[in-house]
């Protein structure tokens, strides 16, 4: 199983590491720092899914119940990510290139 290091922000000044794993019904978020601090989100619980291939490598993920913002460390896991999301969430997926 492919995972990726994603930093997300969990606060106005706190980003935790994350290592991401997407699987063919959801989205699995395992702390690095503190594993009580690790989720899940459903995709039926997903509305869209961004991914901007900017130098930031930036993921926003629009939840029902929040969103989750977040930047992968490397930018061979923004196009892996992407491909995995599109194939699964279909037209809930956009990549922004700037």
């Amino acid at each position: 199983m492919l995972w990726f290091n994603v930093v997300l922000r969990k606060g106005f000044f706190k980003n935790e590491l994350f290592k991401m794993r997407i699987l063919q019904d959801q989205i699995e978020f395992r702390c690095v720092e503190d594993k009580r601090h690790s989720f899940s989100v459903l995709f039926n619980k997903i509305n869209r899914v961004l991914i901007y291939k900017t130098s930031n490598h930036e993921i926003e993920i629009d939840t029902v119940e929040e969103v989750i913002f977040g930047n992968f460390k490397s930018n061979k896991s923004v196009n892996r990510a992407f491909e995995l999301f599109e194939s699964l969430l279909k037209e809930r997926v956009s990549c922004i290139e700037v």
